[in-house]
């Protein structure tokens, strides 16, 4: 058995590490991320995110279901970084002074969201592509085309002048249509692309749906169109080009904005991602009598287009 002196030696030492460990774990930032698990798209930016923090770091990321959070387990939160539409309805509603970032939203679904009190800090990665990056692309992977379509509804007619004004500063025509519900959507399409053009979908669920989207590739396809849609899925089902900033990207590109925030850095305004991926679908390409260059060379020769600009 050890003498008294020793066992209160040990005690002291024991008391010594717990506080340790304890003043180590209080002073760690609390990073708070909502997202929805079972959601694939979200659980991939989560774990890019999570990867990045721990590589670049040696922070740990404290994920949360939206419908878990409340004002007490968010409290101590250094910062939030909401993933999806109802993460980011559910943070806001909370009223927290946190740090807020937005990320897998669009412009649209920004908009949407309420205000946040005067002077709380928050911040937005955008998935909408940047109107310019559109053009650029469609310059680039079709180079003989003269003029690009889109259609919209009321509620986006701000992407579609924006592309507009991209399209003029291009050199490149454009035609439009504003379209209430989906009866007029094919009239519609069928007018844009009276003359040729390449169709850009824009991120507009009103128009652009499940219902409608196999509907709109054949049309365009059946009258010569290629088309530039705004995800993977589009080029999948028949899309000529993607342009869209994948999940994964979104995840790293927050975790940069996370350790600038940690690092007593501010948010920057909401803005567009700087990372993104084209995709083409060749065997559509083909059928329309176009040669696309390769995927990766389309997003390095845009990259290289973008950091000239800088």
């Amino acid at each position: 058995m050890r003498p008294a002196w020793a066992r209160r030696l040990l005690a002291l030492g024991a008391l010594i590490l717990v506080l340790f460990v304890a003043g180590a774990t209080a002073a760690e930032p609390r990073v708070l991320v909502l997202a929805d698990l079972d959601n694939a798209p979200q659980a991939e930016a989560v774990t890019a995110l999570r990867s990045e923090m721990r590589r670049s770091a040696g922070v740990d990321v404290e994920v949360m279901a939206p419908s878990s959070a409340d004002a007490v387990t968010v409290a101590d939160a250094r910062l939030i970084v909401t993933v999806g539409s109802p993460a980011a309805h559910a943070a806001v509603a909370l009223g927290t002074d946190a740090p807020l970032l937005h990320i897998l939203l669009s412009r649209r679904t920004l908009d949407a969201l309420p205000h946040r009190p005067d002077g709380a800090p928050w911040s937005a990665l955008l998935l909408d592509q940047p109107a310019q990056r559109q053009v650029a692309l469609i310059r680039l992977a079709l180079p003989e085309q003269a003029r690009i379509a889109t259609i919209a509804s009321p509620e986006t007619t701000a992407l579609v002048d924006a592309l507009e004004a991209a399209a003029t500063h291009h050199g490149l025509g454009a035609r439009s249509a504003v379209v209430l519900d989906t009866r007029s959507l094919y009239p519609a399409l069928r007018s844009v692309l009276e003359q040729p053009a390449v169709l850009v979908i824009p991120p507009d669920s009103r128009v652009f749906n499940n219902h409608t989207v196999h509907h709109v590739l054949l049309t365009a396809f059946r009258l010569g169109a290629p088309v530039l849609g705004y995800s993977a899925a589009y080029v999948r089902a028949g899309a000529v080009l993607g342009l869209y900033t994948t999940p994964a990207q979104a995840g790293m590109e927050a975790a940069t904005l996370v350790q600038r925030v940690l690092s007593g850095g501010g948010l920057p305004p909401p803005g567009h991602h700087a990372l993104f991926e084209v995709g083409v679908n060749p065997t559509v390409a083909r059928s329309l009598g176009i040669q696309l260059p390769h995927a990766d060379t389309l997003t390095r020769a845009l990259h290289a287009q973008e950091e000239r600009r800088q």
